[in-house]
Parts: C-alpha cells; sequence; structure tokens
C-alpha cells in the first residue's frame, strides 16, 4: 500500500479476531491492551497488519540483542571455547557475525520498503558498526565466562550414528544430551513456542534461555510456560529452568504443582483473550501507557479518553494532538482548534516535504508526536510527526539517504 492511501485510512478494512495459535509473547500484549493487539494484528486493505513505524535506535537494539543472545547459544552448544584457542575462532566462524549482521539488516531494510510509514528510511548503521557493537559487547562478557565454563556446564556431544536411533524428541534428548531451538507446543491449549535449550543432565531436564541486558520477572514466567508445555509434550517433568545472562545464570527447581497452576492461569487467559477479541472493537485498556502503541492513531477510544488535547502529555514537548482545521495560511502553516475549543497555528519545519493530500477547512486530523512550541500555542509538525485524518492522512517523516556505498 502507498503512504497516502495508509495515511487516509480511519480504522482496520478487516477486523482481526482471535488467533489460531497463541504465544507467550501475543500474550502478554494481550494482557496489556486487547485493542492494542487487535488494531495491530488487524487488515489495512492489502497490508496483513498495521506497520510499525521504523526506529533507528529501536532496530539496531534489537539486532544487536538478537545477535548477542544467538551467539551465547552457539558458544554454549560449542562447549565454551575457551577465548583465542582454536576451537573458540572456529565457532566464531562458522557463526559469521559480519555475514549475519549484514542478513539482518537486509531484513529490516526489505521491511522498511514494504513498510508505508517508513517513508525513506535507511539503516544508517553499517554491518562493520553492528559487528562492532556486538564484538566489544560479546568480548567483555565471555571473558568471564571462559573463566567460569565449567560451572556453566557445557553441553554434552554424542556421535550423530547414536543419536539416529532415536524416535522421539525425548529420546533424542537422553542421547544427544541436548535439544537447541526446540520448538513446542501445548496437547490440549493452541500455543506453541520456541526454547533456546532443552539440557539433560543427570538423568533430570532443564529448560534454558539466553538474555541480554537486565534481568526481567516476565523471563522466568515464559520458562515456566514453556517447561509445562515440554512435560505435557512428552510426559517428562523438568527439574528446573534457567537464565543465562552471558556469564550470569538464575536457575529455579519447579514442580509439577507450580506447572499446573500456570496451565490453569494460561487456559483461563486464552478463553478470556478469545472472547475478548470475537468483539470488533475489543476493549481497549486505556493509560500512560497508549502513547507508546504504534496503532493509536487508530483507536476512538484513546482520542476520546486523552481528549485530544495533549493535556495528559503536558509534561512532554512532544504531544498527539486531534484538530480541526480553521484557517489555511499556506502550505507551511494553517490554523486549528483542538478538542477543547482552543485555537492553536500549526507550523511546518522547512525540511518536511509537502503534503500527500489537500489541506482543507473543515478537515479532522489526528496528529502524532507533533511538537508543541514553549511558551506559545503554536504546534510544529517535524520529521517526528505523522499526520492521519481528512484529506491529508500522511505522515512528513522522510529520513536522510546516506551517500552511497557498501553496507559494510
Amino acid at each position: 500500500m502507498e503512504a497516502p492511501a495508509f495515511y487516509r485510512l480511519t480504522g482496520p478494512t478487516e477486523w482481526a479476531g482471535p488467533p489460531e495459535t497463541f504465544s507467550y509473547s501475543s500474550l502478554k500484549r494481550m494482557a496489556a491492551c486487547l485493542r492494542q493487539w487487535q488494531l495491530a494484528s488487524s487488515r489495512y486493505g492489502d497490508l496483513a497488519r498495521c506497520p510499525e513505524r521504523p526506529s533507528e535506535a529501536a532496530e539496531l537494539g534489537v539486532l544487536v540483542h538478537e545477535m548477542l543472545s544467538r551467539l551465547f547459544h552457539t558458544m554454549a552448544v560449542a562447549g565454551y571455547p575457551e577465548l583465542g584457542t582454536e576451537a573458540f575462532r572456529v565457532t566464531i566462524a562458522q557463526f559469521d557475525i559480519l555475514g549475519t549482521a549484514r542478513r539482518l539488516i537486509e531484513g529490516v531494510e526489505g521491511r522498511a520498503a514494504s513498510n508505508p510509514r517508513a517513508l525513506g528510511f535507511r539503516f544508517q548503521a553499517t554491518a562493520r558498526d553492528v559487528y562492532n557493537k556486538v564484538s566489544q559487547a560479546f568480548r567483555q562478557e565471555y571473558t568471564s565466562i571462559s573463566a567460569q565454563a565449567a560451572r556453566l556446564a557445557p553441553l554434552p556431544q554424542q556421535p550423530e550414528a547414536a543419536i539416529g536411533l532415536a524416535e522421539s524428541r525425548l529420546q533424542l534428548l537422553e542421547v544427544q544430551g541436548f535439544l537447541s531451538e526446540e520448538e513446542i507446543r501445548h496437547p490440549r491449549f493452541p500455543i506453541r513456542g520456541f526454547i533456546d535449550l532443552v539440557v539433560r543432565r543427570n538423568g533430570r531436564t532443564v529448560i534454558l534461555d539466553f538474555k541480554t541486558g537486565a534481568s526481567q520477572p516476565q523471563y522466568r514466567e515464559q520458562l515456566l510456560l514453556y517447561a509445562l508445555m515440554w512435560w505435557r509434550k512428552t510426559g517428562d517433568l523438568p527439574a528446573g529452568i534457567e537464565l543465562r545472562y552471558g556469564a550470569r545464570v538464575e536457575a529455579w527447581p519447579i514442580t509439577d504443582a507450580e506447572l499446573v497452576r500456570v496451565e490453569e492461569e494460561i487456559e483461563e487467559k486464552i478463553r478470556r483473550y478469545r472472547e475478548g477479541l470475537s468483539r470488533k472493537p475489543a476493549a481497549a485498556s486505556l493509560g500512560p501507557h497508549c502513547t507508546g502503541c504504534g496503532a493509536r492513531q487508530f483507536c476512538d477510544d484513546y482520542w476520546q479518553w486523552s481528549g485530544g488535547s495533549g493535556d495528559d502529555q503536558r509534561q512532554s514537548e512532544w504531544v498527539d494532538l486531534e484538530v480541526v482545521i480553521q484557517n489555511i495560511v499556506n502550505r507551511t502553516g494553517f490554523v486549528t482548534r483542538d478538542r477543547a475549543g482552543r485555537e492553536l497555528a500549526v507550523v511546518c519545519d522547512e525540511d518536511v516535504p509537502p503534503g500527500y493530500g489537500r489541506l482543507a477547512t473543515g478537515g479532522r486530523l489526528r496528529l502524532l508526536n507533533v511538537r508543541r512550541e514553549d511558551a506559545t500555542s503554536a504546534l510544529r509538525i517535524t520529521r517526528m510527526t505523522e499526520v492521519f485524518g481528512g484529506d491529508v492522512l500522511q505522515s512528513f517523516a522522510v529520513a536522510p539517504t546516506p551517500a552511497g556505498g557498501s553496507k559494510e
């Protein structure tokens, strides 16, 4: 869909219903706000879901986080070879940090190319920039890992001939000692996930995941869900769950009673969310978190709750406002009234390109991330701003295109 057409939409062209299969991440988003999940997952013309507006900082953070998690995972499977050894060099070469960075950047740019909200977005960081960030963060942490490799319990390596004799995932786990990137589903509930590592130690199973950054309570919740699905699928009750943040390890024993409690909670959540998502639109959970929602422009409840006047964001320089055009001054300026009846002047920065639509008196606009001028009633549309509504439904944001050259 072309950008002008997307910005002319006032809502989904086809509302999403309950998903066929849930995941831990989708359950978390639904718990925060069913309407947000529904708006993000609905169809908009030829777009299967609502596109997120890309951000260089956010995309880079996700990319580096993902690569570090994969790299720690790879080194664990390799038995944590000592830094600088031949085994370490071979494992790093097989992972191919630079090549992986190139492929992930290509994925970011490919998604942006079909995203009507990207409007000229280009990933400014090169593959070499990402390589340097990942290598620096990994090397600092891996020095500590190497010193504690024995405590981190390297994974056993078994001959392929023995592995070939396994007839089930549980038997394969017994023979091999671990399973990597294991997809798991609950046999009765429509929910699935991917376990980083399932490890067999002294005849007992441990569910592992690799994370970067600070510890989060929800990580333990996620592993408990994965342990439940493994148990119900195989009949093998895990002895514990383990989170690894580089050299830091958080581990917990688990019991069948705890997993039964998780199962009951998940069953109830799926029931409630299915019921809630059968409504179109689903109920909205309103609060300060709404300003971070990528689909809030289509949520009428959000604008009614906030008043569309920016009052709930008065401590912020950047606000969301719903306005009606009162008078057109020129292409870069016009006068509006907000929902509280206040008259506001709107000006566009000089480097903001012309709009796709026609500014029309009486047109209703929803301005996302418009800048409020200090000590005045003026609003400024910048490259950070998106404009939805009326004939103007558009984004003014166009990221500068870097000079030519390969992304190295």
